[in-house]
């Protein structure tokens, strides 16, 4: 029995890479091309595609500096480039003409959610209010009447 088109795999020859492991997750728990790349916010299948129409030099520095980027990874370059080699020589084939693909756009890398910088006149005020507080603590009372019998 064949599959419907709906639930064939998209490219099948591509599975090898796509399903291979990058790496460990914090956990334990293995990481997985397919993942990876879709944590990157780039299309599996579709970057896949692109770096096997690649030259196999050119195809591994573009996954090393892809799974370098990779949230929540400190790996080194010089590693990335370790584990791209063994991943692109999962891919069904390699271009050997000088020719080259275009390289995948340049992502803005994962950056976690910062607050607002306050503005200079909301410190001096926090900090005029905290000397008046510590001014009342020390001298039994405010300064300028407020609270006084």
């Amino acid at each position: 029995m064949t599959l419907r088109r709906s639930f064939r795999p998209l490219r099948p020859d591509l599975d090898k890479f796509l399903f291979a492991t990058v790496g460990d997750e914090i956990d334990g728990m293995p990481l997985s091309v397919i993942s990876a790349l879709t944590r990157l916010g780039l299309d599996p299948w579709e970057e896949a595609g692109r770096l096997s129409a690649l030259n196999h030099r050119e195809a591994v520095e573009q996954l090393a500096r892809l799974v370098a980027e990779l949230p929540g990874s400190l790996r080194p370059l010089t590693e990335a480039r370790a584990v791209a080699r063994h991943l692109i020589n999962l891919l069904p084939k390699h271009d050997a003409s000088p020719i080259s693909v275009p390289q995948a756009p340049q992502r803005r890398r994962f950056r976690l959610p910062t607050l607002p910088r306050p503005s200079l006149f909301w410190i001096v005020c926090c900090c005029l209010a905290a000397t008046v507080l510590v001014s009342a603590f020390l001298h039994g009372g405010f300064p300028f009447g407020i609270g006084s019998p």
